[in-house]
């Protein structure tokens, strides 16, 4: 596993060498006597066969610079070939893995469309190469090849975006709690560190010109450090954003202290016409929303059936976890 690692990373770290490495490789074996079953005959190698292997397997160098053109280059050099009836085996796997790059690289219909065309570009010759009537069992493998291909590039690609976003949500969450670790250290001699305690101050802040009214459920209890002072910003940014979007609407803070953690919502009845833009300031949702998730907890946004709008966040905190 340990050296499996180690060509990966390198694999990694020198993409356009592996291509080129592939592209040799599929050269080669573009050249070999092997035919897919209930294929024709075994065709002799010429300079043909020679020259279209070497335009379909070397545009595979540049496959994830140029997916779609390099695509319609394997596709045209195997159609050719079967044409020409100079067509092996292998070359075939030139404009799979031309369809598999596309996949991993374009949108899911564009790949869906390429890899379509292709595929019908290639059965097509090999029907007439065959003289079959209607899809050879040979056919179909071949066109298998291409679902096969386009599926696993884009189960790829979609991999590959859901890690860079986790990635990106992560990178963000720890700018917060630098930042955060940052504000709190400014503040120390001037301003009480943000505190749930303090969320009585908190409220009569805002309570000029707009009606806030706050109520606590359960027993409140020390919470950690980083819950504390996430719970008092979501709830400070939330009423920011109820002052700016929604000026001079009741506004309705709610806390709750459970054995598992702290609930808040943050609930206006809406603005009674708009309010005139002004220039953004804060976190905004989603950084609310990462303020949650960097403690472990949830966080939901929108409109409130009975009007204006709601924000919702769930922190975890047994009671054991207490500072």
């Amino acid at each position: 596993m340990g050296r499996l690692a180690e060509w990966r990373r390198i694999a990694r770290a020198h993409p356009a060498v592996v291509d080129a490495l592939l592209a040799a490789a599929l050269f080669v074996a573009g050249l070999l006597p092997v035919n897919p079953p209930g294929g024709p005959p075994e065709a002799p190698l010429s300079l043909a066969a020679v020259l279209l292997a070497a335009i379909g397997s070397g545009a595979l160098a540049v496959r994830r610079r140029h997916p779609l053109p390099v695509l319609a280059v394997t596709a045209v050099s195997v159609v050719l070939a079967q044409l020409a009836g100079v067509a092996r085996g292998p070359m075939v796997l030139t404009v799979a893995i031309a369809a598999y790059t596309v996949a991993t690289r374009a949108d899911r219909r564009t790949a869906a469309v390429a890899g379509l065309v292709g595929a019908l570009a290639v059965g097509a010759a090999a029907i007439a190469t065959l003289g079959v009537v209607g899809l050879d069992p040979a056919v179909v493998v071949l066109l298998l090849w291409f679902g096969v291909a386009v599926a696993v590039g884009d189960a790829v690609r979609s991999r590959r975006a859901y890690v860079t976003v986790r990635e990106e949500g992560a990178r963000r969450a720890e700018r917060i709690r630098a930042e955060e670790a940052v504000r709190r250290v400014a503040e120390a001699p001037t301003e009480p560190a943000p505190s749930l305690n303090r969320l009585d101050a908190l409220v009569e802040g805002f309570s000029t010109g707009q009606p806030v009214r706050w109520t606590v459920a359960g027993q409140p209890r020390p919470l950690p450090t980083e819950v504390d002072v996430a719970a008092y910003r979501i709830i400070q940014e939330s009423l920011t954003n109820a002052h700016r979007h929604a000026p001079g609407a009741a506004v309705a803070v709610r806390l709750r202290y459970d054995p598992d953690g702290v609930a808040i919502e943050v609930r206006d009845t809406g603005a009674e016409a708009p309010p005139a833009p002004e220039p953004t300031a804060g976190l905004g949702l989603p950084g609310l929303r990462e303020r949650a998730e960097a403690v472990g907890g949830t966080f939901t946004a929108g409109p409130h059936p009975d009007g204006g709008w709601s924000v919702r966040a769930e922190l975890p905190a047994a009671e054991e976890q207490a500072d």
